[in-house]
């Protein structure tokens, strides 16, 4: 009996895509580590915050707030 051709691989062309893929791994430096920020007491500086309710406000103004408050509730 005659031995049949052998089923031949297709022969792949390297797509812009796959090169990314290979390319996708970037060195890190160890220079530059990424850590998470400590808001303990001394460390990490804090966030700004609205400290508006915390103002000493001028008697008017929290007439004025009151009435608007008794108002709407």
């Amino acid at each position: 009996m005659p031995k049949g051709k052998k089923a031949k691989g297709k022969k792949m062309v390297l797509t812009s895509v796959m090169v990314k893929k290979q390319e996708g791994k970037k060195v890190v430096s160890p220079l530059f580590e990424k850590r998470p920020k400590n808001f303990g007491i001394s460390q990490d500086i804090q966030l700004k915050r609205d400290l508006i309710r915390f103002v000493k406000w001028p008697h008017f103004i929290q007439l004025q707030w009151q009435k608007l408050f008794s108002i709407t509730s």
